[in-house]
């Protein structure tokens, strides 16, 4: 089998795993609320920039964007929506690590 063959079998194999389509149900969902859609975008941007910066008051502006953003706390939707998300991005992740353990790709330099 040829490894392009491997991956659309792992594709397809991911995409019935209940983490990918729970995910994708929850944003279909949260597609349907543009303004909603948008404010987890929103989120999601200034989280991620927060994360790769270097800023040495990490805590307290996390602490301030988790104020900025309580509604999205508070809302169900979204609320399960980040669950999901979560729960497939750490299925993904560990797929990833195994992938990489198993044909031996030196990452050791990743680690700081």
């Amino acid at each position: 089998m040829q490894p392009e063959e491997v991956m659309e079998n792992l594709i397809r194999a991911i995409k019935g795993t209940r983490e990918y389509n729970q995910y994708h149900n929850l944003l279909d969902s949260v597609k349907a609320q543009p303004e909603l859609y948008n404010r987890i975008g929103e989120y999601h941007r200034r989280s991620l920039a927060m994360q790769m910066s270097e800023s040495e008051n990490f805590i307290h502006e996390n602490n301030k964007l988790q104020k900025e953003y309580y509604d999205l706390q508070n809302n169900s939707l979204s609320n399960e929506f980040f669950s999901a998300e979560h729960q497939y991005c750490v299925m993904i992740r560990s797929l990833q690590n195994q992938f990489l353990e198993g044909i031996k790709i030196e990452t050791d330099f990743l680690e700081v």
